[in-house]
């Protein structure tokens, strides 16, 4: 990875790459997706929805081996070596995120470092900048009609914002948490929408406030894969 990414990944707190993988590779890890979606393979462990809302499958890589090694998931290893400055970064965690066809629900703004405690990280938690990664693969072609990832550059140089349960109770694993009063608290002029074509993806810091809308379309999937690393444990 260029220098300049890096640099403008610190700057910003997200990237986005037109390409982290193949089709052959999303079409691969979509048949599996979709095996999971309709039942045929159970994950009714894990199937929990987001905020009591969103299709949300949490660590398919518990239940199929494509999620365990597979070309967007090496490529992704390769961008957060750079970006977390460590040889061998370790995978977090893994979920499936799917909003079909009119599922309205958003996902609101918030920052991902809000779910390190439950209910929720108190604000003005320092936010640690370099130890966690979130890379958004795109399995369809995504926009704003249908769920694209949106963000706001450079705010997640600050302490982590306010945040309060949007779905779900304090006790559920799956709660929505959600940034409190947005408008007030960031500036959403400046916010950047992130369509990718299937195969895209982006990449954020567990600091960079984003947000997806619902899948406003009436024939278009949006199924997200979603993985993490971190340098805990990593550092030589």
């Amino acid at each position: 990875m260029a220098e300049v990414d890096v640099r403008s990944f610190r700057r910003d707190g997200f990237l986005t790459f037109p390409q982290l993988a193949d089709a052959a590779t999303i079409a691969e890890i979509a048949a599996v997706y979709d095996a999971m979606l309709t039942g045929g393979i159970d994950v009714s462990r894990t199937d929990n929805p987001l905020g009591m809302t969103t299709r949300q499958i949490m660590m398919p890589s518990a239940y199929h081996p494509v999620f365990q090694s597979n070309a967007a998931l090496s490529a992704g290893r390769e961008i957060a070596r750079a970006l977390l400055g460590v040889d061998d970064p370790k995978p977090v965690f893994d979920m499936l995120i799917y909003k079909e066809p009119g599922q309205r629900a958003t996902t609101p703004w918030h920052q991902d470092f809000s779910y390190a405690q439950m209910p929720f990280t108190p604000a003005g938690t320092a936010i640690p900048s370099d130890q966690y990664v979130q890379f958004w693969l795109a399995l369809d072609d995504v926009d704003e009609d249908n769920g694209c990832m949106h963000f706001v550059p450079g705010a997640h140089l600050g302490p982590l914002l306010e945040h309060h349960i949007a779905g779900g109770d304090a006790t559920y694993s799956q709660r929505l948490l959600a940034i409190t009063d947005p408008g007030r608290v960031l500036d959403l002029e400046a916010a950047v929408a992130c369509p990718l074509k299937a195969g895209g993806a982006t990449v954020h810091n567990y600091g960079t406030p984003h947000f997806t809308s619902g899948n406003r379309t009436s024939d278009r999937p949006r199924r997200a894969y979603i993985f993490n690393f971190t340098s805990i444990d990593a550092r030589a």
